[in-house]
Formats: structure tokens, sequence, C-alpha cells
């Protein structure tokens, strides 16, 4: 029998914590993030770099008149860089807008290319595997699943959060 989503601290989804995510791919790996923190998914554009920026921040875009930050959640994420892919058409800018260190941030992220949305209401979200060693996993809301791939779930608000959020927040 099927339980309701959960997020990984165990709470049950609430109306500010909607269990609809938009599934992307980064490299060989499955992501969702709450379509509530979705503001909108481009094509693919020019970014243009900033100067003595961390490795993570790519440059920025303009969106509907507005510069956003863009960010490589590749790097963000510590993956290999075997799991680095060249722009493809499949590729999409995911401009996200969260609330951090109370001040709403807009980030666009670059996924490899953009799934779907899917509602995980009747799924459990499993918490994070114990590997022996010290992992944060505070970016995490959890492991779902979509077909027979585990989609690591994404709070940018905890992704973002404190310093960094803040800077690109400021850099917009």
């Amino acid at each position: 029998m099927s339980q309701p989503f959960r997020s990984a601290f165990g709470e049950s989804e609430t109306e500010s914590e909607s269990a609809e995510m938009l599934t992307f791919q980064l490299g060989s790996g499955a992501f969702a993030v709450n379509v509530r923190q979705v503001r909108e998914v481009l094509d693919h554009k020019p970014i243009q770099p900033l100067a003595n920026a961390p490795a993570s921040l790519l440059g920025m875009i303009d969106v509907r008149g507005a510069g956003v930050p863009v960010v490589d959640l590749k790097r963000k994420l510590r993956m290999p860089d075997s799991e680095m892919r060249p722009v493809t058409g499949d590729t999409r800018i995911v401009v996200l807008e969260f609330e951090a260190a109370g001040e709403t941030q807009t980030i666009a992220v670059i996924a490899d290319a953009v799934h779907e949305v899917v509602d995980l209401a009747d799924q459990v979200v499993e918490m994070p595997p114990h590997v022996g060693e010290a992992w944060d996993t505070t970016f995490m809301q959890g492991l779902g699943r979509r077909n027979e791939s585990f989609l690591t779930l994404l709070r940018a608000d905890h992704l973002f959060s404190a310093g960094e959020g803040v800077v690109l927040g400021r850099a917009a």
C-alpha cells in the first residue's frame, strides 16, 4: 500500500510543500526540484561570464529584463568532470525562485535535459544513505524514484542558502 509523500525528515506534505517535482538530467544523474521553486524553463542561450566569479557561477543571463546568475549545478554538486557534457539541443536553463536568508532569490541552473513534472504524492521519499563518512545532505529533500531510476530531490533554498545564495542574489 502506498504511503503519502514524506520529506526526508518524515514530515507529511503540507500546502507549502508540494509533491509535484520537475525532473531533469545532470550527466548520468536524475534530479528533481519542487515545481513551486521553478519560475520557468528556458532554451539554452549565451551566458555572459563574470570576472573573478566562483567556479560554479557561469555568469549572467537576461530573463525578461532582469539579470539572473547562472550556476553550473554539476560543479556545485561536485559531480566528476567526466560528467560534464557539451550543450546540446536538450540542454535547458531552469530558473529557480525561492526564499533564502529572508530574501527572494532568483538563480538559474543548467540542466542537460528537462524531463517532466511528476507527482510524488504516492511515494515515500527515502533518506539519503549513511555511508560512514561526513556527507552534507542538507540540500536534499531525499531520494524519490522515476521509472527505474533514483531521483535526488533538491531543496533550492538549502542548496543556495546562507552565504552563497545571498552573494549570488546580489550579483543579480
